[in-house]
């Protein structure tokens, strides 16, 4: 009996070494891994959705205007079914006194997500029931087999061969991320998009699996009692997502939940020769007006604490700082200059 116990505590212990050793130096950590770096009740927002919100809200800027702090929870392309339980996820550390959610892609096929971006939600939550949940509530709308979801629950059994390819963002953590916004020469590039004309009278019904998943998020919230304010980002469009985003807007407004939709917005003015990397994306330049204008707003309309007085605060001072420097050396400007205009 001894003997067994003994082989249970050091299967134990192994799996918990190597699922840490994994994390570490087998994934690429997403900003939902730095949301997990944040002291635990610090966080006054926390803005879920894809690569719109890393790339278009400057979080240290926000700080930086008005004092109160944002975590991101995204990754690229991620599913609206991973939403619910990234919620669930962060609730767990924080108590924020809003939730943001980036519509952009409630109306995606869920049934075409990739595995890769599946992953990159499941791989990045921490071993708990609620990443249970998450791979089953996230998978069911797939194709993949059950008998096949152990790769989910054990991903090393999928990456075991990754140590081959283990890079200094492995160890030392993307540099690039700053509070969980997305700064790099990348960024800076400029790609002269055509104009995006939104029209709120096109709509189409979205799809049975798209519409359960909305449903059974805003029947989250309620039961929940969370402040949510839901945001479709400004950039382009592809295969009738306007459509989609203008059909769940009136199911979230018949909810009683707003939704703040910068392509309909008189005052906030974004430049298609200027301010766009691709046609989805915010470069620095359309991030620095999106973050002035957002974060005005938010702290215009939600009771929402300064922070900037208070030294527990400082790590997002000094990533502002670290932000600012690199914006300089990279394009050899200096932003304050580009705040002034």
């Amino acid at each position: 009996m001894k003997k067994f116990i003994k082989s249970i505590i050091f299967l134990i212990i192994f799996f918990v070494l190597w699922t840490i050793i994994f994390k570490v130096l087998w994934l690429d950590k997403t900003t939902i891994g730095y949301f997990y770096d944040e002291p635990k009740k610090s966080l006054d927002i926390v803005y879920v959705g894809g690569s719109n919100v890393y790339a278009h809200y400057n979080t240290t800027l926000a700080y930086d205007l008005y004092g109160f702090t944002t975590g991101i929870m995204s990754s690229d392309s991620q599913p609206s079914s991973s939403v619910k339980y990234l919620l669930e996820e962060s609730k767990k550390y924080q108590s924020p006194k809003l939730y943001i959610i980036d519509l952009a892609k409630v109306g995606d096929d869920l049934g075409n997500i990739q595995d890769g971006q599946e992953r990159k939600v499941i791989d990045s939550l921490k071993n708990s029931k609620n990443r249970i949940d998450a791979i089953q509530g996230m998978l069911k709308y797939t194709n993949i087999k059950k008998e096949d979801y152990i790769n989910y629950y054990f991903s090393f059994l999928l990456y075991h061969n990754k140590w081959k390819n283990i890079n200094s963002i492995n160890i030392i953590g993307n540099k690039q991320i700053y509070k969980g916004y997305l700064f790099s020469v990348f960024t800076t590039k400029i790609e002269p998009q055509e104009i995006y004309q939104w029209d709120n009278n096109k709509k189409i019904e979205l799809k049975q699996d798209n519409k359960e998943v909305l449903e059974d998020l805003i029947e989250y919230i309620k039961v929940n009692k969370l402040n949510v304010l839901f945001v479709v980002p400004r950039r382009g469009y592809i295969n009738n997502a306007m459509e989609y985003i203008n059909t769940a807007t009136d199911i979230i407004q018949k909810n009683g939940y707003e939704v703040l939709n910068f392509n309909i917005l008189d005052d906030f003015k974004v430049d298609f020769d200027k301010d766009f990397y691709n046609y989805q994306h915010l470069n620095v330049y359309g991030a620095t007006k999106y973050t002035r204008y957002f974060s005005k707003y938010l702290k215009s309309h939600y009771d929402l604490p300064d922070h900037r007085d208070d030294a527990r605060y400082n790590s997002w001072k000094q990533e502002y700082e670290r932000f600012k420097s690199n914006y300089n050396e990279i394009t050899t400007n200096n932003f304050d200059d580009l705040l002034l205009e």
